[in-house]
């Protein structure tokens, strides 16, 4: 009789065992996909992130690109520019500016070797 109870209490506990690992496998497994689908909501909107910064990116760069004046080449039309001075070279500056003349201090020679 004692081996029967034995016996009957090892099928018992083996079974209550392999619940035991099922149970912990099925909330490993939870744990694994709940975080399966939280990385790939992550990197969705990741994706999702990307191409319209990538949309808007390649929009700003078309328009910046088509924006700009194109160089003309020489001797070409020309359009007209406002008052240019005479001499080649010459800067344009405000009438009421006046030139600032800045004098450069006296070089002494270098006596510290």
């Amino acid at each position: 009789m004692t081996r029967l109870l034995l016996a009957l209490a090892g099928v018992i506990l083996l079974a209550v065992t392999a619940l035991a690992a099922v149970w912990l496998i099925g909330q490993l497994l939870t744990g694994v996909g709940a975080f399966v689908v939280g990385a790939a909501g992550v990197l969705g909107r990741l994706l999702w992130f990307l191409l319209v910064t990538g949309l808007l990116a390649g929009l700003v760069y078309f328009v910046t690109s088509a924006w700009r004046p194109a160089l003309r080449a020489r001797g070409g039309s020309e359009p007209a520019r406002p008052r240019e001075s005479a001499r080649p070279g010459a800067v344009a500056r405000p009438a009421s500016a006046t030139p600032v003349r800045l004098e450069k201090p006296p070089v002494s020679p270098d006596t510290s070797a």
